[in-house]
């Protein structure tokens, strides 16, 4: 598993991303340099492709593409923690 994957299954797992379907998934274009991407918390530079995930409970987490979608595809084979 790629240092990426690993780390974004880590926080899924303990509770650091959340395990849940977002509302609203849109590309917002590049990053700027000046935000960190939430799933592998590398920076998302100008050449990188941003999109933003926005979640019921109002919050919005910005990943790499990449990310968005490891974080898609691993949130929803991990089994959900209670509480």
């Amino acid at each position: 598993m790629d240092p990426a994957s690993q780390r974004i299954r880590d926080k899924l797992w303990y509770g650091l991303l959340p395990n849940v379907a977002p509302v609203k998934t849109s590309g917002v274009g590049h990053g700027t340099g000046h935000k960190l991407c939430d799933g592998c918390d590398a920076t998302i530079w100008p050449k990188d492709a941003e999109q933003e995930v926005k979640l019921k409970d109002g919050r919005t987490l910005r990943f790499h593409i990449a990310c968005a979608g490891l974080w898609q595809v691993l949130r929803s084979a991990l089994p959900r923690r209670a509480g």
